[in-house]
């Protein structure tokens, strides 16, 4: 058992999470707790490499549109989130 807290999770603050933090979260979603289990997956990944943004993805299982469609749900919750704190989420 460790005494360590990942603030990023209490806090819901994803600046405070390394991108093998994240990764593994989604590793620990799909294997131990059978989050879509058999569904599909889309992961977008930002690289910020010389202080310019590119956009990779890799997806599971999907055709374009579907994750043209994803990403737009996704930006739906997003805004929500920015404009009520995550409280409809219950993410506060």
């Amino acid at each position: 058992m460790s005494n360590i807290i990942d603030m990023s999770a209490k806090t819901n603050d994803g600046t405070l999470r390394t991108p093998e933090q994240c990764l593994q979260t989604c590793l620990d979603d799909i294997g131990k707790h059978g989050a879509f289990k058999k569904g599909k997956k889309l992961i977008v990944l930002a690289l910020d490499d010389d202080d310019s943004y590119y956009v990779s993805f890799q997806q599971a299982g999907m055709k374009m549109s579907e994750c043209m469609a994803l990403c737009e749900a996704a930006k739906a919750i997003f805004l929500d989130e920015i404009l009520t704190g995550g409280e409809r989420y219950g993410r506060e």
